[in-house]
């Protein structure tokens, strides 16, 4: 009997999600890596985007935070201009029906990869339909019949509102910090700061921390030869030893805040690049309506969908810059 392990880690804003098989069967390690949404086929990714696209035309009149959601699940997939246009087109007129393209998602043969496909697509369209704080009958008759036709069962959507839940508390919070637990540190770090040049005048003195051993202590810490050694250098080298010995104890006190302050530097310049990634897809998507607008004049029904969608596509191009400004 086979069993598989699958592990699938990276941080949304960071790190590029992998499917790693562990194959356990006859007592063997095999490790196999496995297709992500982006590595699919053309015709699987587009079946994604065009699924996660009805969401956004299930309801009349879309908020630009659903687009903004739509082009980061686009960024995914790595779909090129033209894949992304036939993806809009499909999204102003639908040529193909639910179950066709949740059919072609289920053709996959890796049940791994099947099941990646799946749970990446309800949970980029859980994602659309929370971004407006508003979800529409509408919008979620359409999730639920995407859960229905790819088999998704009731504790899988558990778990992915779950992770929205928890989409940006894998870092604990910074606590306010007690006063007891501030007083109680920087009083540890004080004594490691004043013992260390205590110490090193004592172990090089002579008579212990007696004025005579001090003087003794201090002088043999100090360089140059026995006879011309001053009290001055020693005492510098030790104030030098105690103030590196309490700035050395603080920061390791302070660790822990300074390696989250550090993973949220990382997280911000990440989340910075993937919102200017999808600024750069709308741009992209702006021009091409564009020049559609203007080759199709003469035929309004259809130049005004695409203006409408143009217009769509400005709005949360603002809002992307926006996001960027604030960051």
């Amino acid at each position: 009997m086979c069993f598989y392990f699958v592990l699938l880690w990276g941080i949304r804003y960071n790190m590029d999600v992998k499917l790693i098989i562990i194959d356990l069967s006859e007592g063997e390690i095999n490790m196999k890596k496995n297709r992500t949404p982006g590595d699919m086929p053309q015709e699987i990714r587009l079946a994604y985007a065009k699924i996660a696209g009805l969401i956004i035309m299930a309801t009349p009149y879309p908020e630009t935070s659903v687009v903004v959601a739509f082009y980061r699940s686009l960024q995914e997939l790595a779909l090129k201009d033209k894949e992304r246009r036939a993806v809009l087109e499909f999204m102003l007129s639908p040529d193909t029906d639910l179950q066709t393209l949740c059919n072609t998602l289920m053709s996959v043969e890796l049940e791994e990869e099947r099941n990646l496909l799946r749970f990446s697509l309800v949970e980029d369209i859980y994602h659309m339909l929370m971004a407006d704080h508003d979800e529409g009958d509408e919008e979620v008759r359409l999730f639920n019949q995407v859960l229905e036709k790819l088999s998704v069962q009731e504790e899988h959507i558990d778990m992915i509102h779950l992770m929205y839940k928890n989409d940006s508390a894998y870092l604990p919070e910074l606590q306010p910090e007690k006063l007891t637990s501030k007083v109680a540190r920087q009083t540890l770090a004080g004594i490691i700061g004043l013992g260390v040049p205590i110490g090193m005048v004592a172990v090089s003195g002579e008579r212990g921390l007696t004025p005579r051993g001090i003087a003794s202590g201090l002088k043999a810490i100090s360089p140059g030869r026995d006879r011309h050694k001053s009290l001055v250098p020693g005492l510098l080298i030790t104030l030098a030893a105690g103030g590196m010995a309490w700035r050395s104890a603080k920061w390791l006190l302070h660790y822990p805040d300074w390696k989250r302050q550090w993973m949220l530097k990382r997280l911000h310049k990440s989340e910075i690049k993937k919102m200017k990634q999808t600024a750069k897809l709308i741009d992209a998507d702006i021009l091409m309506m564009q020049k559609q607008i203007e080759s199709r004049a003469a035929d309004f029904a259809e130049t005004d969908s695409w203006m409408t969608l143009s217009k769509l596509l400005n709005r949360s191009r603002s809002l992307v810059r926006v996001k960027i400004e604030s960051h």
